[in-house]
């Protein structure tokens, strides 16, 4: 009897062994056989020898599928925050930066200040922003979602509606060289009266787009029209204080994962 549980045992012992054993198999195999990728977004992007500042040794289009070798480290390219990654394709090896790719940072609070900072710089501080917006300059429509549009919102009288061409666009926006931002706050007044807040870019998450009068027909406040499959996404209100008024009021939201310029607000407040 003591021989037959001692031959029980080690059958057990044994199949237990073998079993978990091939567990760790199948696991490292899975491992091993699915190795991380990621997808080219856009044409003709740049793969560096190494990050940053590498020479360009080739390049990528729309589509095509890397393997993923390396994390590099984070920097801000034009607004993005992303990471750098080192990559293979076709047996050619570079680095390219995340927010060209299918595995790109989410586009988050965290990510909208940089994204601001580079869109003011480039199109804002000491520039025609309305020159630019009536002549459809590149650098404005490529922060207009294709399909959710753009909407400037205007009082040439009491209401405030929405207008598609500028009357003045020859406005330069003051320049300030180091402009201080104010996450998730708005200023105090500085629309109808003179503003007790400090000069800066105030800028907070908000639930819903701002309405308009629908001047054409019905003449009712409406909604701004945003594809069903896109409302979720987070929106972001931003005033520009500038010596004590608010100079210009503006709304961006995500779609696609990346920030979007939606509504500019150019409203009084006899509005």
């Amino acid at each position: 009897m003591k021989m037959i549980r001692i031959l029980f045992f080690l059958v057990v012992t044994t199949v237990n062994l073998g079993y978990g054993q091939a567990n760790n198999n199948a696991e490292l195999h899975t491992s091993n056989s699915n190795d991380t990728t990621l997808v080219i977004t856009g044409d003709n992007i740049w793969v560096r020898e190494y990050p940053k500042t590498g020479e360009v040794v080739f390049t990528l289009n729309d589509g095509e599928v890397c393997r993923v070798l390396e994390k590099g480290e984070e920097q801000i390219i034009r607004g993005n925050r992303d990471f750098w990654y080192k990559i293979e394709h076709s047996s050619k090896i570079g680095w390219v930066f995340g927010s060209q790719t299918s595995i790109r940072q989410n586009a988050d609070l965290k990510s909208f200040e940089p994204f601001l900072e580079h869109f003011l710089e480039t199109s804002f501080f000491g520039k025609k922003i309305d020159s630019l917006m009536h002549f459809r300059a590149s650098i404005i429509t490529d922060i207009i979602h294709k399909e959710i549009g753009f909407y400037r919102l205007y009082n040439p009288g009491a209401a405030c509606a929405r207008y598609q061409s500028y009357d003045n666009y020859s406005i330069i926006m003051p320049k300030v060289d180091t402009p201080v931002f104010f996450a998730e706050e708005f200023p105090e007044d500085g629309f109808c009266e003179k503003s007790s807040s400090p000069d800066g870019i105030y800028y907070k998450r908000i639930d819903s787009l701002p309405r308009y009068l629908n001047m054409d027909e019905v003449f009712e406040m409406e909604k701004i029209n945003i594809p069903t499959k896109y409302r979720g996404g987070p929106k972001v209100k931003v005033n520009i204080l500038y010596k004590e008024w608010i100079i210009k009021t503006m709304y961006f939201m995500v779609a696609d994962n990346k920030w979007w310029l939606v509504v500019i607000d150019d409203c009084d407040c006899s509005a």
